[in-house]
This record gives structure tokens, C-alpha cells and sequence, in this order.
């Protein structure tokens, strides 16, 4: 089965493609749940695939800036998008589910 893949374009063209696993997904509602003030997944589901492309490029140490420095800064991300092929099992070890590779949220 294909798994879906994210192109993040950086603010110097520098192109990112990352697979979000379940463990960006679940970041990023951890993240709605601390800041109560930006509403909830209703409220925020246009952030949803930048945060869990931004999560995916953190955890596998492609990218180093924060959530908002890869959301709001002079140094912003210009878009998150669908990569144009995704991964396929055999190419995607270990970024299934909370599987091989994943760090752990304490």
C-alpha cells in the first residue's frame, strides 16, 4: 500500500519530503490540547497537514526550527503539499504507526 508523503517548500526553495506517521498526528493534537486558546481540530484543520509535515522533518532531523519558525517567521515555510509519489511499503521501514524509528512522547 502506497503511504502518503509531504513536499515542504522552505523559505529559500530548499524542497523537504517527509511520511507524518501516527506520531505527528497525535503531536499535533497534543499541541491543540496545551494551548487550549487556538481552539480545537475543528478549528484547525488547515494547520494539520503543515504541522504533521513540520513534526515528520523535526523527528527525522531534516529540519531543525521550531513550530513557529517553520509557521510565522521571516523564515516561514512557503507551502506543505502532497508528494508527487508516495512511498511504498517496502521503501517506508519503520515510519508506520508509533513502529521502528519513532520517538516516544513522555
Amino acid at each position: 500500500m502506497p503511504i502518503p508523503r509531504l513536499t515542504i517548500t522552505q523559505h529559500d526553495g530548499t524542497e523537504i519530503t517527509v511520511t507524518p506517521n501516527l506520531f505527528d498526528t497525535f503531536a499535533f493534537e497534543k499541541m491543540l490540547k496545551a494551548n487550549p486558546r487556538l481552539g480545537g481540530l475543528q478549528d484547525n484543520t488547515l494547520k494539520l497537514q503543515s504541522f504533521r509535515a513540520w513534526s515528520a522533518a523535526k523527528r527525522t532531523g531534516q529540519i531543525e526550527q521550531t513550530w513557529e519558525e517553520f509557521s510565522q517567521s521571516e523564515h516561514a515555510a512557503l507551502q506543505v503539499v502532497a508528494a508527487d509519489e508516495p512511498d511504498t511499503d517496502e521503501d517506508a521501514e519503520g515510519v508506520l504507526g508509533l513502529g521502528l524509528g519513532t520517538l516516544q512522547v513522555q
